[in-house]
């Protein structure tokens, strides 16, 4: 039998193996003897040599992982599951910085407060006391969870640990950090090293969510599905300053309101408050809102009316225009009687 290897001129033919990681044919050579003569021969056919088609890289957010590869850490089932579709796209952490069970800690939970704040020096505390003594009213029914846009992780362990309330994840791949301390805040010496890669594959701003109709097939929450993140979060509610609270109802998974303002959290007003929050009503703004918000406007207002009726009546001395006057000639005339 002849071997099919065997060219008619008595050599080997050819093979072209191709490479995959190349997008040109390897060349294989193998030699003939020809009257003892030993030469280098390579034959092929044209579309042997024609190149291979070259496929482009998949594209990819950083937020994503890679086409083809098994998630590095997938946490234990009750870190992610819950009924609740927002819920379950949450990793939160409690005062202890410990992962929160979700199903056991929003058991009897009805309204849900997302406390978007940062703290810096000499900032205000106020509105995280309040926020802070609203949960405590209602510990069991309102829980509070801290998204943090805060400009290091030390800060973030400040406003987070022994607070009533949860804490968003913050090694989620929002890269708040800025490089360089503040210049009203010490440099963190952790801070100096490159920020640790996150172990869950976070939505960040502007991925898409392909996963938000799951919940429709997966009433029970059983199912993992990619998390949010900080920054994705505050995106999707437009939330473009700090501090901030969304209030979400979680019986009826409505958004209430994705800007509270804090004078709802106050004495007098903070029991009628919870009862149209835990109800899923919201808290309409009305006349009596708005006279005490501009009541320091309206007063003045009131005052300067009152002040210049007095003047034109010749009730009032004008002071006002006497020393508005004294001003005019110190500074424009250098204390010179004024040309007429």
């Amino acid at each position: 039998m002849s071997d099919p290897n065997i060219s008619p001129s008595g050599g080997k033919t050819v093979s072209f193996d191709d490479d995959p990681t190349s997008s040109t044919p390897t060349v294989t050579t193998t030699t003939t003897s020809l009257d003892s003569t030993t030469l280098p021969t390579a034959t092929a056919t044209e579309s042997a040599l024609a190149p291979a088609p070259v496929r482009p890289a998949n594209k990819r957010r950083r937020s994503s992982l890679k086409q083809g590869t098994q998630m590095p850490y997938r946490p234990e089932k009750q870190y992610y599951s819950h009924p609740d579709p927002l819920l379950r796209r949450l990793r939160l952490r409690n005062g202890y910085g410990k992962e929160v069970d979700l199903e056991r800690e929003f058991t009897d939970a009805k309204v849900v407060l997302f406390l978007f704040g940062a703290t810096w020096r000499n900032s205000s505390k106020e509105p995280y006391d309040l926020v802070a003594n609203f949960a405590r009213r209602h510990p069991h029914q309102c829980k509070v969870v801290y998204v943090s846009a805060d400009t290091s992780e030390r800060v973030f362990e400040q406003n987070t640990r022994s607070k009533p309330w949860l804490a968003m994840e913050w090694n989620d791949g929002s890269t708040l950090e800025t490089p360089g301390a503040p210049e009203d805040e010490p440099q963190d010496p952790s801070s100096t090293l490159a920020p640790t890669e996150p172990l869950e594959p976070f939505l960040l701003a502007g991925d898409p969510d392909l996963e938000d109709e799951v919940h429709h097939s997966d009433p029970k929450g059983e199912l993992y599905l990619r998390p949010y993140s900080r920054v994705y979060l505050a995106e999707k509610w437009n939330v473009l300053g700090v501090p901030n609270v969304v209030v979400y109802h979680l019986p009826s998974r409505q958004i209430l309101t994705h800007h509270a303002r804090f004078d709802l959290l106050k004495d007098g007003k903070l029991e009628s408050t919870w009862a149209k929050w835990s109800e899923g009503e919201k808290v309409e703004f009305g006349i009596g809102d708005l006279v005490f918000a501009l009541r320091w406007t309206i007063s003045l207002a009131v005052l300067a009316s009152a002040y210049a009726i007095g003047v034109r009546q010749g009730a009032v001395p004008d002071v006002l225009g006497q020393w508005t006057e004294s001003l005019s000639q110190k500074f424009l005339f250098g204390g010179t009687t004024p040309p007429s």
